[in-house]
């Protein structure tokens, strides 16, 4: 078996393992906590996105494709450039915790917004063996360190629940997973300790890549928290934590296209591109055919089975957070096909077409979430949200076909399999669902 298929495997696999994690932590968190305390877990870790990506510099893509991103000097540039950044993020994070909650009309948020900035330092303190180890195809190693941290975060944070009942237990669990998954860093890869240093042709050359990564990111900053932000203002507590719960359940697929498209088709095609492959666009579908239509098929089954799946897993009090998932998946039906492309463009040096996709975004959110918003009220702006990744997929199709990278058979046979998934998750629904009343 190739590297590819077997990383595709390792992700596969890892993504289950992932999500089973963690919907056994929401079956138990959320009977032991009360739906306002997702509520403001979703709004911290908003806000805490919102502060991180602000100064995104996409060191993960960048020592991936890097000639040299195996030297020494290199990697303790990027070392001490990320932690800078960290320690920075900490400190303003913990400066604005006051005013932030005042903003967002929920001032009693201010000590758990200053607190949560410690996962920054924590992050940055992480050695940059988790950046080598997608350059190197250590997959499964990589894999096998997120899900043992994953497992005591679950662990940690479901005993502070039984024991505590509020918003700390969840805080007390993400420190520990993430001290834990910084000193696995160190322990389980080679080569893993870095000093702090500054070479000038690697600041230049980060400049160079992050560039457009930096000015995305804002743009994508501003779609992807939009909706939260604006909405932890206008709802409950209580509703929104329905909102960032369906939030979570519709990441679950979309955690197997983020890392499938980054962890295999990404170093698999810049591979290829640096060896000057040839027929480069039926290399890249053959790479993600099979898996894609699997994806696809899965995630149109959870859009048609939403009601389901949340019937499940929650206690009767969760039950609108279903609508909501549904609508959320769209995006994250359509987020393998869009990242895949936006892998194998920049691989192929075409990186300004991830802030292209970024501005059709916003310009898709600015529009249909004002005009949703006018005139259907929260569920506008949530539904112009869930559409939100075809204008980027749409931008991203007309810069692979200018690439040459485009076959639009694939892209409509990816789409049919969803549209497959969801017809037998609905029926599968309506056959089950009376049998657990």
């Amino acid at each position: 078996m190739d590297f590819a298929g077997r990383d595709t495997n390792v992700v596969i696999v890892s993504v289950i393992l992932n999500n089973l994690l963690r919907a056994i932590s929401g079956m138990i968190l959320t009977r032991l906590l009360m739906p306002e305390v997702f509520g403001i877990s979703g709004v911290i870790a908003s806000v805490q996105f919102t502060v991180s990506l602000a100064t995104d510099l996409g060191f993960q893509a960048f020592v991936v494709r890097q000639e040299n991103g195996d030297e020494k000097r290199f990697l303790d540039t990027v070392w001490a450039v990320s932690l800078v950044r960290s320690l920075f993020l900490a400190l303003v994070l913990a400066a604005s915790a006051l005013p932030l909650a005042h903003i967002l009309a929920k001032p009693e948020l201010a000590p758990l917004l200053a607190a949560s900035s410690l996962t920054f330092v924590v992050e940055g303190l992480a050695s940059t063996s988790l950046l080598t180890a997608l350059r190197r195809r250590q997959i499964l190693r990589l894999s096998a360190l997120e899900l043992v941290a994953l497992v005591v975060q679950i662990a940690v944070s479901a005993v502070l629940a039984w024991v505590w009942g509020n918003y700390w237990a969840i805080l007390g669990g993400l420190l520990t997973g993430g001290l834990l998954k910084t000193t696995l860093s160190y322990t389980m890869f080679e080569d893993a300790r870095r000093r702090i240093g500054f070479d000038r042709a690697t600041l230049r050359a980060l400049w160079g890549f992050s560039r457009y990564v930096t000015g995305s990111s804002i743009i994508f900053l501003l779609i992807s928290q939009c909706d939260k932000l604006v909405l932890a203002k206008l709802m409950p507590l209580d509703q929104f934590g329905f909102y960032i719960l369906a939030g979570n359940l519709a990441s679950a697929p979309l955690g197997f296209a983020m890392n499938y498209a980054s962890r295999v088709l990404y170093p698999t095609y810049a591979q290829l591109w640096r060896d000057h492959a040839e027929d480069l666009r039926a290399r890249f579908y053959a790479k993600r055919r099979v898996p894609s239509l699997l994806y696809g098929f899965a995630t149109g089954g959870i859009i048609g089975s939403a009601p389901l799946i949340v019937g499940v897993l929650y206690d009767p009090r969760y039950g609108e957070a279903a609508g909501y998932l549904q609508i959320l998946c769209i995006s994250s039906l359509l987020a393998l096909p869009s990242n895949a492309a936006n892998e194998a463009l920049t691989a192929t040096g075409r990186i300004r077409a991830t802030l292209e996709a970024s501005i059709a975004k916003l310009v898709w959110l600015t529009a249909a979430g004002t005009t949703g918003y006018l005139l259907w009220g929260q569920f506008g702006l949530v539904l112009a949200v869930g559409l939100m990744e075809a204008p980027a997929m749409a931008v991203k199709w007309v810069r692979m076909r200018i690439a040459g990278l485009l076959d639009m058979r694939e892209e409509l046979l990816f789409l049919g399999a969803g549209l497959a998934g969801a017809g037998c998750g609905f029926v599968a629904a309506g056959a089950i669902m009376p049998l657990l009343r």
